[in-house]
């Protein structure tokens, strides 16, 4: 397959990916607004909490996706932020969005650093 072609299908992933994350966002938001009857409201309140920490945690992985598609353009998808060698596709295909090589990733993990 050639390079191009990969990047097409990465851009494609991506793009249904952040589609996916802004309809379930869209989902969160709304249950989040809801108003339900008075006598679930702690039930309501814990579902909201959960509710707000998720649509969070997508936003998190919403800007990764926009960062993704931005070094898609700029030529630098797939080379590691931190010591520039090339990502692996196995890591591309479970992550997309992936800014670091696994060796990299796996010493700010255990270093808790960036």
């Amino acid at each position: 397959m050639s390079p191009v072609l990969k990047l097409n299908l990465h851009r494609d992933k991506l793009r249904a990916l952040r589609a996916h994350l802004d309809a379930h966002v869209s989902q969160l938001t709304e249950d989040i607004t809801d108003v339900a009857d008075s006598g679930d409201r702690a039930n309501q309140q814990a579902e909201t909490v959960v509710n707000v920490g998720l649509a969070t945690h997508d936003a998190v992985v919403r800007r990764e996706i926009d960062d993704a598609l931005e070094r898609i353009n700029a030529g630098t998808f797939a080379a590691c932020e931190k010591c520039q060698a090339v990502i692996g596709m196995r890591r591309l295909n479970a992550i997309p969005y992936a800014r670091y090589c696994i060796r990299c990733e796996r010493r700010i993990e255990q270093e808790g650093t960036l």
